[in-house]
């Protein structure tokens, strides 16, 4: 039976982070009972603390899993999403369609939480408000060529190592919750330092130049 410390761990590599409020109401404990926890982890490098922006409001402290954290995920589990993925890539036609149903079910858990006829900088600020609650979008900004979304941790890291699919369903859901074509420019997989998305202006929409970093 698991204790209090490795159900914290579960919880928050589930979740791909979570605040330590929500750990406490979760776990029934107090909150310095769960801080404690969160200090054993991240003594032992599973988690890591860090501070969130918001678009509106103060900013909070959160705590994320690392990538060792993904590492103590069942080894039967891990073998199993590893053969289903391998699987998966053989057959281009179940793969579109397994995408498009992970895309559209993330999307769908959220629409009603993005406002109608709202300017576009206003739903990109709300897409990535409710997608930092999953782990798949920490930040936004303006640049000459479009608007960036970024993520800093891979929440898939594993899987990602296997196939296109978590990646290729994250930009498909991040795409119908934007209304607009989303490209992915980078991936932490890849190498690169982050996940980096970009949506370009529409014909006649105005390219903004200033850089505005609104997390």
């Amino acid at each position: 039976m698991q204790g209090t410390r490795d159900r914290i761990l579960a919880y928050i590599v589930e979740h791909r982070g979570a605040r330590a409020e929500t750990l406490a109401e979760v776990f029934d404990i107090s909150a310095a009972a769960v801080r404690r926890h969160l200090d054993n982890l991240r003594a032992d490098g599973l988690v890591e603390a860090r501070t969130v922006k918001q678009a509106t409001g103060r900013p909070y402290y959160a705590y994320f899993p690392t990538e060792k954290a993904f590492g103590t995920i069942p080894p039967a589990y891990a073998d199993l999403m590893a053969r289903m993925l391998r699987g998966l890539e053989q057959r281009p036609d179940v793969v579109a369609e397994v995408l498009a149903d992970v895309a559209e079910s993330l999307a769908s858990r959220h629409r009603d939480e993005i406002p109608d006829g709202a300017a576009v900088e206003e739903i990109v600020a709300r897409v990535t408000e409710v997608l930092r609650r999953e782990g798949i979008l920490e930040e936004w900004r303006l640049e000459a060529d479009g608007i960036h979304l970024v993520n800093t941790s891979c929440p898939y890291h594993v899987a990602a190592q296997i196939s296109d699919l978590p990646c290729e369903a994250d930009r498909k859901a991040i795409e119908l919750l934007l209304g607009r074509d989303v490209e992915q420019l980078h991936r932490i997989v890849d190498g690169a330092p982050c996940c980096e998305y970009l949506v370009r202006p529409t014909p006649g929409q105005r390219q903004i130049i200033e850089t505005v970093d609104l997390r």
